[in-house]
């Protein structure tokens, strides 16, 4: 009897164990599907807040500034560029045909030239072949590579050429201060009071930042001061969004007069009636 009990006890401690396995292996796969479910809800949830796509525009039925220079925009965000690049490029665009005729030049070979000529202005070098396979396929969307030859070449000397009329153009002027520095050290400087008690900071001055590079749409970026430009775009984010006043006491003093002391308040006023007079470009053209 005493030589029996080791094979009873072997033979417990292996259902055990065996029984340990199955509650683990049981755990496991209710673990699998439960991430497999909450992975299908989000996937699912995602699906139903995706915004609808908005159309491809057709660049080649719109021959207009406003439209070029959104050319210019979707040409840099396919290349990588940064957001200053490319808004050098609308700015080069908007000074070279404000001493021209607009219908003299081929306004999408003067835009793919002006992105050539930020990228060297920034320090951000890209490669002429590489613009020039981006520019051509977001002009013709449907077409084919395009190949090493004749129409290749002929894109490639337009842009060269036009890179060289535009420096002529401009005077070598390539100088132009941005609002982007100014409206980055604002946003840093009133984050804490939005952040603090209302909670709507990155949805505020996300919306600003959309307001600002929409201006570059516009020739009237130039009439109004970089500083100026900065606060009216956050400003008129503040005024979308409905910010209370228990926030910004405009009774007191305006805020931004903290920030720019030259900017009062109808300086402010026509600086976001020129933002806000961009978007009736799209509206004429489309």
């Amino acid at each position: 009897m005493g030589k029996k009990a080791p094979k009873m006890k072997s033979i417990t401690k292996s259902k055990t164990k065996t029984h340990k396995q199955k509650v683990k292996s049981h755990k496991k796969n209710k673990n699998i599907s439960k991430q497999k479910y909450r992975t299908k809800q989000r996937s699912e949830s995602q699906d139903k807040l995706k915004k609808p796509e908005a159309p491809l525009t057709d660049y080649l039925t719109h021959k207009s500034n406003y439209i070029a220079v959104r050319f210019i925009f979707e040409c840099g965000i396919k290349l990588g560029l940064k957001h200053i690049t490319i808004c050098s490029a609308a700015v080069y665009f908007h000074k070279f045909y404000k001493h021209v005729d607009e219908t003299a030049y081929d306004n999408y070979s003067i835009a793919s030239a002006t992105l050539y000529l930020a990228s060297k202005v920034q320090d951000e070098t890209i490669r002429l072949r590489d613009l020039i396979n981006v520019c051509y396929h977001t002009l013709h969307r449907d077409a084919a590579p395009l190949r090493l030859a004749e129409d290749y070449w002929n894109f490639r000397d337009s842009i060269v050429h036009a890179e060289m009329l535009i420096m002529r153009i401009v005077q070598f002027d390539t100088t132009f201060d941005h609002p982007h520095h100014y409206f980055l050290h604002y946003v840093q400087t009133l984050r804490p009071v939005f952040y603090s008690k209302h909670g709507k900071d990155i949805i505020v001055f996300k919306k600003a930042y959309d307001f600002l590079h929409d201006f570059y749409h516009s020739s009237d970026i130039f009439q109004f001061k970089a500083q100026h430009i900065a606060i009216a775009c956050i400003e008129l984010a503040i005024k979308v969004y409905g910010i209370p006043f228990q926030i910004i006491d405009y009774e007191i003093k305006f805020w931004y007069q903290a920030l720019v002391e030259d900017l009062d308040k109808d300086t402010l006023w026509n600086v976001m009636a020129g933002i806000m007079d961009t978007y009736d470009f799209e509206l004429t053209t489309n």
